[in-house]
C-alpha cells in the first residue's frame, strides 16, 4: 500500500498533463462535430450544379443548343463578352466555367475540329466536369451529322438526348446510409489522448521510481518485489481506467449517448480498452528510457504523433502510400483505426469483419506485450547496475 500511495502521490502532481491532453482531444472532436453539422444527407441523388456562362459570338443554332443544355444542367450566368470582366468573375468565383462559341463554330463542328473555346481557373476540377459534358453534346451532334441530318436537326436531336434522365436511388448496403456517426470520429482521435495522457503522467512516475536513491531504498525495504510490481500494475490500471472513463463519459454527454446508441457498443468498448492497455505499456517503456522531463516531453511528441500519423489516426488509412501502409501494419494505431473504421462504416458486421476485428485486437495486445517485455529487460539491467 505504501508503494501504491507513492505512485499516486507523483501522479497527482502531474494530473494537469492528463487533463491537458483530454481537453485537446475534446476540442479536436468538438471542432470536427461543428464542421459536420452543416452536412446534410439527402434522400436522393442529384448532380452538383456549377455557375456557367455561355458567350455566343456566332449567334447560330449551335450556340443556342449549348446554352439550353447548360441552362438545363447548370446554373446559367449572364456575362459580358469582355475579357477583363470575365477574368474578374472567375477570380471572385462568381462563375466556374465560361463557354465561348466563336464565329464559324457551326462549320468547324461539321469538319470535326475544335468548335468551341473555354476560359476557366487553371487546374479547376469543375472545368473538367463541364468540359466533358460539352464534348459529349458536340459528339452527339457530329454523330447526327454523320447520319445525314442537317445541323439544325442534329442540334435538336442532341438537345433531346441531353434532356433524358434516370431515377437514381442510393442502396443502403452498409445499413448506415453511407454516413459515419459523429461519435465514431471522436473515437478515431481517442488514441492521441490516451498516449499523451498516459506517457506524460505514468512515465513521470517511472522516472521518479527508477532514480538510484529511490530504487535502492525500495530494494532494501521489507516490501517484496512481487508486491512492488503489483502496486505498480494496480496504479497503472487505475489511472488507465480513470482516463478511459472520463473519455467515455464525455462522449456520452457530447453525443447524447454516443456509442451506447450504436449497433456495436461492446466492440467500441473493447477496442478502446485494448488501446488503453497499449498506451500504458508504451508509457511504461517511455518512462524507463527517459532520464529527464525534457527528454520525456520529446519522446512523448515523437511517439504519440508518430504513431497517430503513421497509424491512420490523423491521416486516413486510404491516403497512406503502399510502402507506409506495410510499415503501419506493425503499429497498434493502424489496427485500432481499422477496427474503428469497420464499426463506423457498417451497421451489421459479417464473419469476415469479425475476424479482422479480432486480428486487430490481438495485434494491439501483442504490441503491448512486446513493449512490456522490453521494459522488463531494461528494468532488470538497471537493477543489476553497481555503484
Amino acid at each position: 500500500m505504501t508503494v501504491f500511495k507513492g505512485y499516486f502521490l507523483i501522479i497527482r502532481r502531474n494530473a494537469w498533463s492528463i487533463f491537458m491532453y483530454i481537453i485537446i482531444f475534446v476540442l479536436i472532436s468538438y471542432m470536427i462535430e461543428m464542421s459536420m453539422r452543416g452536412t446534410v444527407v439527402t434522400e436522393g441523388f442529384s448532380a452538383a450544379k456549377l455557375e456557367v456562362a455561355v458567350i455566343d459570338r456566332e449567334g447560330g443554332v449551335l450556340g443556342d443548343t449549348l446554352r439550353k443544355v447548360m441552362e438545363n444542367e447548370q446554373n446559367l450566368v449572364e456575362l459580358e463578352d469582355d475579357r477583363q470582366k470575365i477574368q474578374e468573375e472567375l477570380f471572385y468565383a462568381n462563375v466556374d466555367y465560361v463557354l465561348i462559341v466563336p464565329e464559324g463554330a457551326s462549320e468547324t463542328v461539321r469538319t470535326g475540329g475544335k468548335a468551341v473555346q473555354s476560359i476557366t481557373v487553371p487546374n479547376s476540377t469543375s472545368a473538367f466536369y463541364v468540359e466533358s459534358r460539352v464534348d459529349s453534346v458536340l459528339n452527339q451532334i457530329r454523330i447526327c451529322l454523320a447520319a445525314g441530318l442537317d445541323l439544325e436537326a442534329a442540334c435538336e436531336k442532341a438537345l433531346e438526348i441531353s434532356e433524358l434522365s434516370a431515377d437514381v436511388e442510393l442502396v443502403d448496403v452498409n445499413g448506415n446510409a453511407g454516413v459515419r456517426e459523429s461519435y465514431n470520429y471522436y473515437f478515431a482521435y481517442m488514441p492521441y489522448a490516451f498516449l499523451g495522457a498516459t506517457i506524460m503522467s505514468m512515465s513521470m512516475v517511472i522516472m521518479e521510481f527508477k532514480k538510484r536513491e529511490i530504487r535502492r531504498r525500495i530494494q532494501s525495504s521489507s516490501v517484496p518485489f512481487f508486491r512492488q510490481n503489483a502496486a505498480m500494475i494496480a496504479s497503472f490500471a487505475v489511472v488507465g481506467l480513470v482516463i478511459w472513463g472520463i473519455c467515455m463519459v464525455l462522449q456520452s454527454v457530447m453525443y447524447q449517448g454516443g456509442i451506447f446508441t450504436s449497433p456495436h457498443p461492446l466492440w467500441y468498448v473493447i477496442n478502446s480498452l485494448v488501446f488503453m492497455t497499449v498506451s500504458l505499456a508504451v508509457a511504461y517503456l517511455t518512462g524507463m528510457l527517459s532520464n529527464s522531463p525534457a527528454a520525456l516531453n520529446g519522446l512523448n511528441n515523437i511517439i504519440s504523433l508518430g504513431l497517430c500519423f503513421l497509424g491512420g489516426i490523423f491521416v486516413p488509412l486510404e491516403m497512406l502510400g503502399g510502402g507506409v501502409e506495410k510499415i503501419s501494419r506493425f503499429l497498434p494505431t493502424y489496427w485500432y483505426s481499422r477496427i474503428n473504421g469497420i464499426l463506423g462504416d457498417y451497421a451489421s458486421i459479417s464473419a469476415d469483419m469479425k475476424q479482422t476485428i479480432w486480428m486487430g485486437i490481438v495485434n494491439q495486445l501483442l504490441f503491448a506485450a512486446a513493449c512490456f517485455a522490453l521494459t522488463l529487460a531494461i528494468k532488470r539491467r538497471q537493477m543489476q547496475e553497481k555503484g
